[in-house]
């Protein structure tokens, strides 16, 4: 990729407003995608939707995804149409936090991938996910602490409802467990 996108990238994940989603975390999934590489349908737009997925971010405005889509295909412009589209799929994937609905098997399995290592921390150790609550909830610095309790608790049970947290029996099998126990024991915390 063009240094001159990276560096933009770059730039953009270390905005002041942001303390989870920030580059660390995009070279985590990175990485995490290195450890899958053969698991991956279509590599290119993979990487694409882990670089662009977060890239326009502020939790006050809602369509951070449409507008992460605009600049990946602004900066990408030069990406082959089908991999800017696919890239778009799994970045619209990860706002809606659901599957595509496609008939498409090869990206209805990307997507199942990029969701589980997008939830991935939900099944790290305590320590690890309490730094992340923690870093999560300064992200939504603008809400008071009765409306990001009633929120997050929300989200936490319809996570919690599913069946499996986790799309893929790789991390099902490494993290579904610990994931429970994190969230459950968020959400007393949260009351």
């Amino acid at each position: 990729m063009d240094a001159r996108i990276l560096a933009e990238l770059q730039r953009r994940y270390a905005e002041p407003h942001r303390s989870y989603h920030r580059w660390a975390r995009v070279a985590e999934m990175l990485a995490a995608a290195e450890d899958v590489l053969n698991g991956i349908a279509d590599r290119g737009a993979f990487i694409l939707a882990v670089l662009f997925h977060r890239a326009v971010f502020d939790r006050r405005m809602p369509d951070g995804p449409a507008r992460s889509v605009a600049l990946m295909r602004e900066l990408a412009a030069d990406t082959p149409a089908p991999t800017l589209r696919r890239a778009e799929g799994l970045i619209g994937a990860l706002a809606a936090r659901e599957l595509p609905k496609t008939s498409d098997p090869s990206l209805r399995g990307d997507a199942a991938l990029l969701l589980d290592m997008d939830h991935a921390v939900l099944g790290d150790p305590r320590a690890v996910f309490d730094a992340y609550e923690e870093a999560f909830r300064r992200e939504y610095a603008h809400l008071g602490d009765d409306a990001y309790a009633a929120g997050r608790a929300a989200e936490l049970r319809l996570l919690l409802w599913r069946d499996r947290i986790f799309l893929t029996d790789r991390f099902y099998l490494e993290r579904e467990r610990q994931a429970r126990r994190n969230l459950e024991r968020l959400l007393e915390r949260l009351g």
